[in-house]
């Protein structure tokens, strides 16, 4: 698998109550596109093959994020039980996936920002080879 065709699965993974998805990180987010998936800072490198001496896959890695709620509706609670859920939402989806490459993932929830804007996020590097 390709690095661009790993990067293009993770962007059209199904996750419930996700309403836009992209390859990369948006210029900008509305109300409309949330909550928004998308890529960002993957990584290509090699692995070695434990039964093969000297043969190598590649190691691919990016982070899937899912902006969910503006920080400045000051509803923590809120904005953290929404995060809570899709990170649930997202472990499901990557659980189900058909896509047999990815053999790793970390999910954590945090804050990102997009044109100035923070918003509560799940956050997941996910791994898998080529």
């Amino acid at each position: 698998m390709s690095l661009a065709s790993f990067l293009a699965s993770l962007a059209a993974l199904d996750v419930p109550g996700v309403k836009t998805a992209g390859l990369f990180p948006p210029q900008s987010l509305n109300a409309a596109d949330l909550p928004a998936l998308w890529v960002q800072l993957p990584t290509l490198g090699d692995a070695a093959v434990t039964f093969q001496r000297g043969a190598y896959w590649p190691r691919l890695e990016a982070e899937v994020v899912i902006a969910v709620q503006p920080v400045a509706h000051n509803r923590p609670g809120e904005g953290w039980a929404a995060a809570v859920s899709m990170a649930d939402n997202l472990s499901a989806a990557l659980q189900l996936s058909q896509i047999s490459q990815y053999d790793s993932w970390d999910i954590r929830i945090g804050i990102v920002s997009v044109a100035e804007v923070d918003y509560w996020a799940v956050i997941a590097r996910v791994g898998g080879r080529g």
